[in-house]
C-alpha cells in the first residue's frame, strides 16, 4: 500500500484519495464506495437504494425502446444513445405517482421526455428536415399513420452536395409500463408479450429538388389485436441522403437523422 509522504500526514478523504493510519503507518490510497451489500442493508443508504432502483426502471425502459427500433435504429443512433435514454427515461419515471423507488415507469405520465429524442445527438432530425408531420391512429392503436401533407426543397436545411434523393423511415418501438412489486422489491414488466416489439417502413426514394405532397407512411403494430392500456408506442421518423447513379441508389452515411416524434 502507498504510504504518505512529507511532514505532514492527512486523515480523511480529499480529491478522491483516502487517507487513515494503519499500524503506526500512514497510508493513502483511492476512495472506494460503499458496497452493494451495505448500500441494500445499511439505513444511511436508502436513498441511494431507492435511486438505484429507479435507474434500473429507467435502463429496462430505455431497453425496450431500443430493441423495438433494432437495427433500424443502430443505423441512426451515436456511441452514447442507449444512456442519453437511459437519462430521459429517468425523467418520466420521476413524473410518476408512488415514493421514491417505487414510482411506475410509464411513458404516458411524461410523453415529452421522449418525444424530440433524437438517436444522433449532433444531428437532430429538426437540423436537417423541417416539414410538418401528423401522426394519427386508429382506435385500437394498431394501425399508425404518419402523414407529411407537403414536402418541399426548403424544408431541407442541410443536404449534402451529392445527394439527389432523401428517404423517409418510420419506426414504432412498444414499450409496456414497468410497476414496482413490493413483495419482490423489484420493478416487473406488467406486459412482457408486448414489449420492446418494433417494425419499421421506408418511404421511396424522392427527388431533393421536387415538391412533394402528402407522404403517407402507414406502420402494423406488432400487437395485432387491442393494444392494452399499459402499453405506449413510441414512433420515430428518420431521413437518409442518397446518391443516384444510372438506377442505383447509395445512402450518404453522414447525413441521417432520426427522433421521436410521437408517444401513442
Amino acid at each position: 500500500m502507498p504510504k504518505q509522504k512529507g511532514i505532514f500526514k492527512f486523515k480523511g478523504t480529499i480529491s478522491g484519495q483516502c487517507y487513515y493510519q494503519l499500524n503506526g503507518e500512514y497510508i493513502v490510497r483511492k476512495a472506494v464506495g460503499p458496497s452493494r451489500e451495505r448500500i441494500n442493508t445499511d439505513p444511511a443508504f436508502v436513498n441511494v437504494k431507492r435511486n438505484n432502483q429507479e435507474f434500473a426502471a429507467a435502463t429496462h425502459l430505455s431497453k425496450a425502446i431500443r430493441r423495438g427500433l433494432g437495427d433500424t435504429g443502430k443505423a441512426f443512433q451515436d456511441t452514447y444513445m442507449a444512456s442519453r435514454l437511459t437519462g430521459r427515461c429517468r425523467k418520466v419515471i420521476q413524473k410518476g405517482s408512488g415514493a421514491l423507488g417505487e414510482r411506475e415507469a410509464n411513458l404516458f405520465n411524461h410523453p415529452n421526455a421522449i418525444i424530440g429524442f433524437p438517436l444522433k445527438k449532433e444531428l437532430p432530425l429538426q437540423h436537417i428536415y423541417t416539414a410538418k408531420t401528423v401522426v394519427s391512429t386508429n382506435a385500437n392503436r394498431t394501425i399508425i399513420t404518419v402523414n407529411i401533407p407537403k414536402s418541399d426543397p426548403h424544408n431541407h436545411n442541410q443536404i449534402p452536395e451529392n445527394a439527389t434523393h432523401f428517404q423517409l423511415t418510420v419506426a414504432l418501438s412498444t414499450v409496456s409500463n414497468i410497476a414496482h412489486q413490493p413483495i419482490e422489491n423489484k420493478y416487473i414488466t406488467e406486459e412482457p408479450n408486448c414489449n420492446a416489439l418494433g417494425v419499421a417502413v421506408q418511404s421511396q426514394p424522392l427527388e431533393c429538388k421536387t415538391a412533394h405532397r402528402h407522404i403517407s407512411l402507414q406502420l402494423q403494430s406488432p400487437n395485432t389485436n387491442n393494444t392494452p392500456t399499459n402499453v405506449a408506442h413510441t414512433i420515430w421518423l428518420g431521413i437518409t441522403y442518397l446518391k443516384q447513379q444510372n438506377n442505383e441508389f447509395e445512402s450518404i452515411k453522414t447525413a441521417k437523422a432520426m427522433e421521436c416524434i410521437a408517444v401513442l
